[in-house]
Formats: C-alpha cells, structure tokens, sequence
C-alpha cells in the first residue's frame, strides 16, 4: 500500500532524477492528481528540499519549475557513509601515517569544542561539559560516576559502516575526550566490536577527589563540585 509519505518521496525522487518537473508533468508520470501534487510541493518547500521558480516562455503563459535544493538532493542522494567507509578503508590499508591521521582526527574534534570544556573545571565539571560538547556530535549521551572515578556513553554510532573498517574512527574519538577531559580515558566497551554502547571509563587522579555518595546513574548534565558538594554554576547568593 502507498502511502502519503512514499507519494511525497516520489515526487522527491522523479524530480531530483530529472533536474526539475513541473506540475503537469508529475501528475502524469506519478499518475497523481494536480492537487495532490501542489499539496506534496508545498510541504517539500516547506522542509526546505524544494525550490520554485517562474519560468517565461517566447510563447504561452509561464509555468513554476520545481527544483531540489541541496537539501533535497540530499536527503534522497546521501551516500556520504559509504564514501567514508571506502576512505576509511584505504587509509586503514596504507597505515604508514595512520596514527598521524588519527591524531589529527582527534585534535579537530577536540580543537571545535574546546571552549565549551573549561579546562580549569573540577573532572566532574569537565566531564559533563565533555558529554554537553560531543552530544551533538552524537559521540556521547550520558555520564555516570563510578567508584573510581567516571563512565560516559554513546548508545548509537554516528559512523555506520565507518567505524567497522578501520580501528582509527574509535581511537581518534577517544583521544579527542581524553584531551577535552584533560585526563586518561580508556574505551571499554564498542558499538562497532558488537557491544550494548560505546563506553569510555575515566580514572580520576589522586588529587582530585571523587564525589561523596554519588548517585548510580548521572543523567543530569550539571555537575556537582567535588571540594564544597554544591552544584556547579549556583554557588553563592546570586539568583
């Protein structure tokens, strides 16, 4: 059964493959009626993948011609993931400069999000600005303290196929929280090896002491002060 959504990724589809259609001629290779195919017009350019524009003729009226935005094309035409599987697997197979590549992955993801991880923070601050940073990222969703220190996790890969060509997409990730976070972080668990999660164990330093009576799972992205117990960012008597 075709449904409303399959009819508008039709539309979507027919005019993207030709470059552009107008009214008349998707009612008729669609086999829709004019009405139907204005109201899935509207609602593409309404989603911004559809643009219009008036076309003059030497002869007879004007007609809009429906063209795809970047957008549009897109969201029909989206193959970036296989491209970068394909060039994760040639740089993989090269490996002479695969650490300086991972390396350098690392240092711009952690370079685009520096100042929102204030690197003279308390771990447990750092630690939850690190997760706010990578959250839109999709590389992180949650943090928790453990009793050595703090766990983060990622319940779904932002790589697909990436990530299970080579070892280094995992690795940069994790050098990137590691330099946001300022201390060791260790990758225990893969969402591309198999596992539940990306998981990502951070060890505190000795100096720097743990929460006291932490809650088993911090789902909250504001941290308490390891030294004085309040929350971070309402300390003292400002409003």
């Amino acid at each position: 059964m075709t449904t409303t959504g399959d009819r508008r990724e039709h539309v979507l589809d027919y005019i993207v493959a030709h470059g552009g259609a107008t009214v008349a001629q998707l009612s008729a290779q669609l086999g829709l009626s004019d009405a139907t195919v204005r109201r899935h017009l509207d609602q593409l350019a309404a989603a911004g993948l559809l643009h219009d524009r008036l076309v003059h003729q030497a002869t007879g009226r004007p007609y809009r011609l429906y063209s795809a935005t970047n957008n549009g094309v897109r969201d029909r035409r989206d193959h970036s993931e296989a491209l970068a599987a394909r060039l994760v697997t040639q740089i993989a197979g090269e490996r002479t400069g695969l650490d300086r590549i991972t390396e350098g992955l690392a240092e711009q993801l952690a370079s685009a999000h520096r100042a929102q991880v204030p690197s003279n923070a308390p771990l447990a601050q750092r630690v939850a600005s690190t997760v706010d940073a990578l959250r839109g990222e999709g590389l992180l969703d949650e943090w928790a303290q453990t009793a050595d220190g703090f766990v983060m996790h990622n319940h779904g890969c932002p790589y697909g196929s990436a990530a299970n060509s080579s070892d280094c997409i995992c690795e940069s990730d994790r050098r990137a929280i590691e330099k946001l976070v300022g201390v060791s972080v260790e990758q225990a668990g893969s969402l591309a090896r198999g596992d539940n999660a990306c998981e990502f164990i951070v060890t505190a330093p000795a100096e720097s002491p743990l929460l006291t009576n932490p809650t088993p799972v911090q789902q909250t992205t504001t941290p308490v002060d390891p030294v004085d117990k309040t929350p971070v960012g309402k300390k003292g008597n400002c409003a």
